[in-house]
C-alpha cells in the first residue's frame, strides 16, 4: 500500500515574479523561469479538465487498474495531474467520469501522487 505523506493539504508554489501558480513539486516557475517562488496551499477544490481511464497499469499502479488519470483544474486556476478514486452518482468513477466533474483533493500518496475524489 502506498505511503501517505500529507493527508489533507494540497501544496504548491506561487511565483513572486509573474504570479503563476503550480502544485508541487516545484523548483522554479514553469511560466517565467524565476526561482523566486513561495509556498502556497490550494483549496483542493476543482473540476476535471481532461482524463483517461487506465485499464492496464504498470509497476506499483498495476493493482489500481482500472483507474482514472486526470488533469484537474483547481478553482485557483492551476492545473495538476491526479488519480481520481471513489464513486459518483452511485457508480464507480471509472464509469461515471466526465469533463467538468467537480472534484476535491483527498490525499497525497508518496509513490502515486495526488488523489482526488468526486465532490
Amino acid at each position: 500500500m502506498a505511503e501517505i505523506m500529507e493527508a489533507h493539504s494540497l501544496t504548491g508554489k506561487k511565483c513572486k515574479s509573474c504570479g503563476f501558480e503550480a502544485t508541487d513539486p516545484v523548483v522554479s516557475c514553469t511560466n517565467c523561469g524565476s526561482e523566486d517562488v513561495e509556498a502556497k496551499t490550494f483549496s483542493g477544490k476543482g473540476k476535471v479538465y481532461t482524463y483517461t481511464v487506465v485499464h492496464v497499469g504498470f509497476g506499483h499502479l498495476a493493482p489500481k487498474a482500472p483507474y482514472v488519470l486526470a488533469v484537474i483544474e483547481l478553482e485557483e486556476g492551476a492545473k495538476t495531474m491526479s488519480i481520481i478514486e471513489g464513486e459518483y452518482q452511485g457508480k464507480p468513477v471509472t464509469e461515471s467520469i466526465a469533463i467538468d466533474m467537480p472534484v476535491r483533493f483527498d490525499r497525497t500518496e508518496t509513490s502515486t501522487g495526488f488523489i482526488f475524489k468526486p465532490a
